[in-house]
Formats: C-alpha cells, sequence, structure tokens
C-alpha cells in the first residue's frame, strides 16, 4: 500500500508570496536602472551640467637669445614647445621664460633679470606688451637696441608679421618716454622689418 501524503494547505500560500516578493525586487532594480539612465521627466537640458573638456593646442615660439660672434652680436632663435589653449597664452609663456635666465653659457641676454611681464594682449591692432621698471635700467645703447629686439621677436614668433605696442609700466615708449639713459625712442606700430631697418642695419 502506498502512502499519499496532502501538502498543507499553508504551502501554495507560501509560493505564491515568494513568487510576488521577486517580482517585486525585480521590479524595484528596473525602475533604480531606469532613475540613473534617464534625466528626471521635466528637467530642463540646462540644469544637466556636463564639465567642459579643456582644449590645449601645441604652440611652438621661438625665444631669441644672444650671442657674441666675431666681435657681432646676433640674435639666436630658441625654439620651444608649449601646450596652451590660444595664442596669446602661448606668447606670455615664452616671454616669462624668455626673462628668466639664458639657457646655456654660449647665450646670453642683455633683459635684467629683475624684469618681469605685467601683462601681454593679443589684439585686432597687434601684440601689446607692457613690463616693469626694470627693462629700462642698466646698459648703453646697444643693450637697449637688443633687450627691444629679443622681446619683439619672440612675441612675434608665432606670426612675423604682427606688429607690436612696447611699454614701460603702463608708459608707452616713445618721445616722451625714451628707452633708458641712452633715450632709445620707438615708432609705433612696431614691426620686425622696421625695427631691423632702423637700429639693426638689415
Amino acid at each position: 500500500m502506498k502512502l499519499k501524503h496532502k501538502l498543507p494547505n499553508s504551502i501554495p500560500i507560501l509560493i505564491g508570496f515568494s513568487l510576488l516578493l521577486i517580482g517585486v525586487a525585480e521590479i524595484t532594480a528596473l525602475w533604480s536602472l531606469t532613475k540613473a539612465i534617464l534625466p528626471i521627466i521635466g528637467e530642463s537640458p540646462s540644469a544637466i551640467k556636463v564639465q567642459p573638456e579643456t582644449k590645449a593646442a601645441i604652440f611652438s615660439p621661438q625665444l631669441y637669445w644672444l650671442k657674441i660672434n666675431n666681435n657681432q652680436i646676433q640674435l639666436v632663435p630658441i625654439t620651444t614647445y608649449t601646450a596652451s589653449s590660444s595664442t596669446e597664452l602661448a606668447l606670455k609663456n615664452s616671454l616669462v621664460q624668455l626673462l628668466g635666465q639664458s639657457p646655456n653659457s654660449q647665450l646670453t641676454t642683455t633683459i635684467p633679470k629683475s624684469t618681469r611681464l605685467l601683462d601681454l594682449q593679443l589684439t585686432k591692432e597687434g601684440i601689446y606688451v607692457d613690463l616693469s621698471q626694470e627693462f629700462s635700467q642698466g646698459g648703453g645703447s646697444s643693450s637697449m637696441i637688443y633687450r627691444v629686439a629679443q622681446v619683439l621677436y619672440t612675441v612675434t614668433s608665432i606670426n612675423p608679421q604682427a606688429s607690436v605696442f612696447l611699454s614701460i609700466e603702463g608708459q608707452p615708449i616713445n618721445e616722451n618716454y625714451p628707452l633708458g639713459g641712452e633715450g632709445l625712442l620707438l615708432d609705433y606700430p612696431l614691426t620686425r622689418q622696421q625695427f631691423a631697418r632702423d637700429f639693426l642695419g638689415e
């Protein structure tokens, strides 16, 4: 004789309740995933903040140092590579580097080491450079000419045709405010071609 056991009446209820719990858990997980992917309904696109990517380009400005060769002063360009967000920032970085010490014992500079870059702006008219008072101190006429040449050629190394407006502590160098004790006068706009013709004999 085979014995037959009847399942208690409570077991089907327990099984059904367990299946209900599993279904609720799956629906909750699906809802959480949906909220993580989709924005809140009614939220404007401007409310969703996106961090902008920093865009940097590689510039290769040249720093102009001085070298004595056969008792003659020569301008020597040294190419540098810098990642900057704009041409203006690349020129600022190159000029700050120029105002430091020369890169090796064979090259030199007539720019006083304490000279600081106060401002550099790139505009439609040209490149405006403002230097500290130390730039106008010490040295004779040759020293003044070549320190101006170093700054001029460095800030126009990316665009050799650019015009430059040079000032000391906000005061443009002109007939009312000559550079140094030798009284170097500059005509604006200052360009490589004009400066080479007037002061470098080229």
